[in-house]
This record gives structure tokens, C-alpha cells and sequence, in this order.
């Protein structure tokens, strides 16, 4: 899986520009949504959020197919690209807010740091350049899993949520109210100590109450995290590879509702 979290890491970082846009433009939101992004697995683009400026609509998406940044109108025409490769981080800021106060766009603070901080990656003061087809093709096919097993959860809860990347610790994921006083998370989260490796993961966030995590349903090749600071269940990415995409998704099929039909009796 070194392929996949290496341009994890990448697209993580390049794509802190979008928060950077969403968070100076979009009208802003108390839990911090107006700086989160979405996946576009057809088009194969990172969105960010609409915003308007001169009484007009855009959007700022990364293009992985060319590796680019495309400023959108409301038309989906492209008002501006800005290419990445051959360039350093800095340098693709400069070229974007140049351009959009060339727009007339709000520019004040537009790059300023972000209100979060990521990890500090080896490459942060590289030139960029276009990833391998076979790193963004690993890319795209499990972060289009996160966004399909994502809605397969709000189908069998019957839950509404917004199938979003947040771009301070880059999980695809939602959060639903399952039932009165109980909150479910799931997704898809980048590498980190607990797991070793990029994993979904299920975790409820019950009010007022705690959960016994005993007599836990143990099936397949996933496992239960039960710590001080998180408690859920984790399918780690290096159980899934090798398999095709449907065996994949059966599989997490699996783990989705085995896990989630135990969290709702408790």
C-alpha cells in the first residue's frame, strides 16, 4: 500500500490550497464545513465549495487527470487553469491569488495559514510533480469506495449526510444521527499509528451515555479499537488489496452492517 499512502500524502497537502479558498470565499460554517472538499470519482476532480464573488458563482477543483487547478464558473466552464507541475508549493499560491485579484476576486488573506495544522511532509519545499498513473489510479479507486460504502451506510440507516473529505486529517467520510442520542461516524482515514496503514473505520458518539464495548461481533478481517481516545472498528487497506473492486466492496459490505447493526442495539 506504499503507492497509495505516498500519494495520500500529496493530495493531502496540494489540496490544502482548496481549504485555503473554501475557508477565505465560502460563506463560513460553525462545525467548519465550508473548508471541506468532495471527490468526483467520473470527472476525476477534488472539489471544493461554491463560492460568489462580482454577483457571479465558481468553484475551485484539483484536476487529477492533468494535475492542475481549474477555477470553475457555475456553467462548469473553465475560467482559469493553473498548472502544478514544475512548480513549487509557493509558487502555485502566488499564481492563484495573482489571478484572482487580476478577477477582481476578494483576495485578503487568501493564503494565509490555515487554522489547522497537518503533518510536516518531507516534500513541502519540492517542485511538484505529476503523480504516476498507477499511484492516482490507487488513489481514485479507493477514495471512489469511500464515497460508494459511504452511501451504502446512509441507505441501510436511512440517514442524511454529506459525503465530504475534510482537509485536516483528509478522511472521505459522514456523520448521521442514528437514533435519538447517538451519533455514527464512518469513512475512509489516512495512515496513522493506531492503525499503521489507511483504514475504514466505524465509531458512535453516543450522548449522555456510555457504550459497553462487550460480547463484540467479530467477523472477517477487520478488528475493534477500544481506547482512551477512540473507540470503534477499523478495516486497514492491506485487507482489502489485491482483491477487485467488487470483492472490495463486498467486504466492506460485510464490516458496514455487521459492525453498524451492533452499535444501534446499544
Amino acid at each position: 500500500m506504499k503507492l497509495y499512502h505516498t500519494i495520500d500524502e500529496k493530495i493531502h497537502q496540494i489540496c490544502q490550497i482548496i481549504a485555503k479558498v473554501n475557508r477565505s470565499l465560502v460563506p463560513k460554517q460553525e462545525d467548519d464545513s465550508h473548508t471541506n472538499l468532495y471527490f468526483e470519482s467520473t470527472e476525476k476532480r477534488i472539489y471544493g465549495r461554491w463560492f460568489q464573488q462580482n454577483d457571479k458563482n465558481y468553484i475551485l477543483a484539483l484536476n487529477l487527470a492533468d494535475f492542475s487547478f481549474l477555477l470553475l464558473a457555475d456553467t462548469k466552464e473553465i475560467v482559469k487553469q493553473f498548472h502544478i507541475e514544475g512548480k513549487t508549493l509557493i509558487e502555485i499560491e502566488e499564481d492563484i491569488e495573482k489571478s484572482f485579484n487580476t478577477l477582481q476576486f476578494s483576495t485578503e488573506g487568501l493564503m494565509k495559514k490555515l487554522h489547522f495544522e497537518i503533518s510536516s511532509y518531507t516534500f513541502i519545499d519540492s517542485i511538484w510533480e505529476k503523480p504516476e498513473i498507477i499511484e492516482l489510479n490507487t488513489w481514485v479507486e479507493y477514495r471512489s469506495i469511500a464515497n460508494e460504502t459511504c452511501v451504502l451506510l446512509l441507505g441501510i440507516a436511512q440517514a442524511k449526510s454529506e459525503v465530504r473529505i475534510w482537509p485536516h486529517h483528509f478522511d472521505t467520510g459522514i456523520y448521521f444521527k442514528a437514533k435519538k442520542g447517538l451519533g455514527i461516524g464512518f469513512g475512509l482515514a489516512m495512515q496513522d499509528d493506531m492503525a499503521n496503514d489507511s483504514y475504514f473505520y466505524i465509531s458512535a458518539y453516543p450522548e449522555n451515555y456510555n457504550i459497553q464495548y462487550n460480547n463484540l461481533p467479530i467477523k472477517g478481517n477487520w478488528k475493534w479499537e477500544i481506547n482512551e481516545n477512540w473507540k470503534g472498528a477499523i478495516l486497514p487497506l492491506k485487507e482489502l488489496d489485491g482483491k477487485s473492486y467488487k470483492e472490495k466492496i463486498n467486504q466492506l459490505s460485510d464490516f458496514i452492517t455487521t459492525t453498524y447493526n451492533w452499535i444501534i442495539k446499544q
